[in-house]
């Protein structure tokens, strides 16, 4: 504006003018003429905002990511850092003079004093307060001016944010999807992922306690729905845009999608690829090495097995052909199975037998040496025994009183006593009491089989002194006897073990019986035991559909195989068991049960339309024609083809472990890729989003 110099009454003033109007009004005011009359005001002129170019606008992107990734306190740490950061305000004066720092030798006044001193400014809170200021003026130009450049940046920072945090693993909801959890506890995991971003960006975006604490609350709970909402919806348009492209792809990319529906198995049946391969080489490190993948899943391996045989594709008669073939041998693989875990393999009947052998050689060999060094022998004992019974019969030799017979074991101590004594003299001789031994057994086995166990109880008293008298006379006679003895319990325990197979006879009571068995009566015991069921077996239906393990998994064979079996080898037989059963579940998933799938799958494919439609056509039901009409095209549309199936029978079939491990660990670090990505997208958009939320309040 320009100045003029006017002199006014003598005097001379300098008036700043715009124009001669304007300082002719300025002289009129000095001379006190009239009132000045202010000039008219002029238009402001426009200046150009000096951020509206390109520097300025990536400028606006950069501080609005910032804004989200410091959770809207990105003014407040500039503005500190503009300030001096290390400098404080200083403090006022006496200020350590008072409270906890009063004292002329208070220590802690001394160190707070030499903390402060080099870093207070009496100008710092001014400073803080002006750089603030112009920081937040800043952002409000760009709010207004630039709008979607600040409101992209936002944008950017949360999805950066987001990723960060979720690669970082420190996102509940994607540790949450990396983990495979379900989506019910995904989502939980994202709504505290939510409530925490969101509460934090309420918390930075305000001013003042009160006003931090409330916009906090405000983000809580805006951020946490978000939260909650993000997983279905990511996890909805993922299956939706698979879905669509399915139909196109999936024919000419079975592999992929044969991955996907296995890694899908695998986490339903809660396993991993070493899981299902170790499983299969123990199976094969047991001999049965036909223990497939499908084997390995368990329930869902049947499900998908199902699946597969009722589909019509290329490899479905080879599927049902193996399984088929499999089961056939299962009678075989548990008779077998059975015999090497009881490390038995000969029949009952075939080990009595060859006991017996053994203990009538052994005893050819030791008799005649006890007999050869035996001296005269001494039957009055026994006879004096036997009179304890026959009293009555013997006064009534001597002085008959009455004619009442003898009862059955009168009889039979009498014809004992008849071959030892004439009533006037005894038998001396070893060889000829040794005899009468012999007749015993006989007497005592045939009253046992008669079920007359009175009369075996009194003729075994007998016997046994019977057998004290030849031991008494001839020193190797006693270990002939135990001899004979040891090889008869092992005959026994044959029978022992036949008779512990009857359903009659309970686990409680078998199991303490056998533990109470020397070794070698337990070896006997075990092919007694273990004959009956293989026969068992061999006799049972050959028909796939018959399930031979389930014979051997009753409570009672439960725990009486691991009790019996062979040192070591009670767990591999469980195991095997475990496994024959494993494998006709899988098979009879896939081959048992009603037929109508197979037919009307069989009819389908066959057809240019599903034979179901015309049926509930005429039954009046058109809803049901067409969704049925449709099931043909829903294998396709979702992604299993037949060609897919195929693939996945193959591999289900699989029984090397190495190649099943290879081809399960391909779908499931896809998977897991998979999750990662959703998870990541999840997180992307809760911490956007949470940002959003938290600044909703904000000014």
């Amino acid at each position: 504006m320009p100045t003029y110099t006017v002199e006014v009454n003598g005097e001379s003033f300098d008036i700043d003018a715009p124009n001669d109007e304007a300082v002719r009004a300025a002289v009129r005011q000095i001379q006190g003429q009239q009132p000045a009359t202010p000039a008219p005001a002029q238009p402001p002129v426009e200046q150009p905002d000096p951020r509206d170019n390109f520097g300025g606008k990536v400028d606006t992107v950069m501080r609005g990511a910032a804004d989200t990734l410091s959770f809207g306190l990105a003014d407040e740490l500039t503005a500190q850092m503009r300030s001096n950061p290390l400098a404080v305000q200083k403090k006022p004066e006496g200020y350590y003079d008072k409270g906890i720092f009063a004292g002329d030798y208070n220590p802690l006044g001394a160190i707070a004093r030499a903390m402060d001193a080099p870093f207070a400014s009496d100008t710092k809170a001014a400073d803080y307060e002006k750089a603030l200021a112009e920081e937040r003026a800043i952002d409000k130009s760009d709010a207004e001016n630039r709008f979607g450049y600040r409101l992209g940046g936002q944008l950017v920072g949360g999805v950066t944010g987001g990723i960060g945090l979720a690669k970082n693993g420190l996102s509940l909801a994607a540790n949450a999807a990396e983990r495979g959890a379900g989506l019910a506890r995904v989502s939980g995991a994202s709504l505290l992922d939510g409530s925490i971003l969101g509460g934090a960006q309420g918390f930075g975006s305000g001013e003042g306690v009160e006003d931090r604490l409330y916009k906090a609350g405000l983000g809580m709970l805006t951020g946490g729905a978000l939260g909650a909402i993000a997983p279905g919806a990511v996890a909805g348009g993922s299956k939706l845009l698979k879905t669509a492209v399915a139909p196109f792809v999936a024919p000419f990319m079975p592999g992929s999608y044969t991955r996907d529906m296995l890694a899908t198995a695998l986490r339903r049946a809660g396993q991993t690829p070493e899981e299902v391969a170790n499983s299969m080489r123990a199976a094969a490190d047991d001999g049965q090495d036909m223990f497939n993948v499908a084997d390995a899943l368990g329930y869902t391996g049947e499900r998908l097995t199902s699946t597969a045989t009722r589909v019509p594709h290329e490899g479905r008669q080879a599927l049902a052909e193996a399984l088929l073939t499999r089961q056939a041998g299962q009678g075989e693989r548990l008779a077998n199975n059975l015999a090497e875990g009881f490390d038995t393999f000969d029949t009952a009947g075939r080990r009595v037998a060859d006991r017996t052998a053994q203990r009538t050689a052994e005893a050819n060999e030791l008799y005649p040496a006890a007999r050869a060094d035996a001296g005269p022998v001494n039957v009055t004992p026994i006879l004096e025994e036997i009179d304890q019974t026959l009293r009555p019969g013997v006064n009534q030799l001597v002085n008959p009183r009455d004619r009442i017979a003898n009862d059955s074991i009168e009889g039979a101590l009498t014809r004992v006593r008849a071959m030892m004594s004439d009533g006037n003299s005894q038998v001396t001789d070893f060889d000829t009491l040794f005899r009468t031994k012999l007749d015993l057994d006989d007497m005592i086995q045939r009253a046992e089989g008669q079920g007359a166990g009175n009369r075996a109880h009194y003729l075994s008293r007998v016997k046994d002194l019977v057998d004290q008298a030849l031991a008494d006379a001839s020193d190797q006679y006693t270990g002939a006897r135990d001899a004979f003895a040891r090889a008869s319990r092992r005959i026994d325990a044959v029978d022992a073990g036949r008779d512990a197979t009857r359903i009659s006879r309970r686990a409680q009571d078998t199991i303490p019986e056998f533990e109470a068995m020397p070794p070698g009566e337990q070896v006997d015991f075990r092919a007694g035991y273990v004959d009956p069921l293989i026969a068992r077996l061999e006799g049972a239906s050959s028909s796939p559909t018959t399930n031979k393990a389930r014979m051997l998994q009753t409570p009672k064979y439960d725990a009486e195989l691991p009790a019996f079996a062979a040192a070591g080898r009670g767990p591999q037989l469980a195991d095997r068991i475990g496994r024959e059963q494993t494998m006709f579940r899988t098979a009879n998933a896939a081959l048992g049960n009603s037929k109508t799938a197979d037919n009307l799958a069989d009819a389908a494919d066959l057809n240019q339309f599903d034979p179901q439609v015309i049926g509930r056509l005429v039954r009046g039901d058109p809803i049901g024609a067409l969704t049925t009409g449709l099931a043909k095209l829903l294998g396709t549309a979702t992604g299993q083809p037949p060609s897919v199936v195929h693939r996945l029978s193959q591999v289900l079939m699989e029984t090397n472990p190495d190649v099943a491990l290879e081809v399960l660990r391909g779908g499931a670090d896809k998977l897991s890729q998979s999750d990662q990505l959703r998870a990541r997208l999840v997180s992307a958009l809760v911490s956007s989003g949470a940002a959003g939320t938290g600044r909703l309040a904000a000014p």
